[in-house]
C-alpha cells in the first residue's frame, strides 16, 4: 500500500535525500506521519484488549463484528489465519505469542458460537 511504500522510500533515500524526497518527507512529518511502526507494541496492546475482553465476557470469543472494538476483532481473525496457515509458527517470537494466546484460553478454531 501507499503508506508502506513511503516508509520504504524513506529508508532507501534517508542518507541521500534528493530535494524532492526531502520536501515530501517533511510534508508527511508535518502531518504527524510515523516512519517506524512498532509491531510489538500493537500486538501487546491487542493482547491486553483480548485479556480484558475475556475478563468481561468469560471467554476469548470476540465476535467478528465487535462494535466496541473492531480492531480487536480483526486482530483475532488475523491470529487465527496466521495459525491456521502455519504462518510464522517457526519464528520464536510467534511461538511465544501463540503460547500466550493459548494460555489465556484462545481458541484457534472458530466454531459456530
Amino acid at each position: 500500500n501507499w503508506v508502506k511504500r513511503m516508509r520504504q522510500y524513506h529508508k532507501e533515500h534517508d542518507k541521500k535525500q534528493k530535494p524532492v524526497w526531502k520536501k515530501r518527507f517533511a510534508q508527511l512529518e508535518a502531518l504527524g506521519f510515523e516512519w517506524e511502526v512498532n509491531i510489538l507494541n500493537d500486538w501487546q496492546q491487542r493482547y491486553e484488549e483480548l485479556c480484558a475482553y475475556k475478563e468481561a465476557n468469560g471467554d476469548c470469543r470476540v465476535p467478528r463484528r465487535n462494535e466496541e472494538n473492531s480492531k480487536l476483532a480483526i486482530w483475532v481473525k488475523t491470529m487465527r489465519q496466521n495459525h491456521k496457515n502455519n504462518n510464522m509458527k517457526q519464528d520464536s517470537i510467534w511461538k511465544k505469542r501463540f503460547a500466550q494466546l493459548e494460555a489465556v484460553g484462545f481458541e484457534w478454531a472458530r466454531d459456530r458460537w
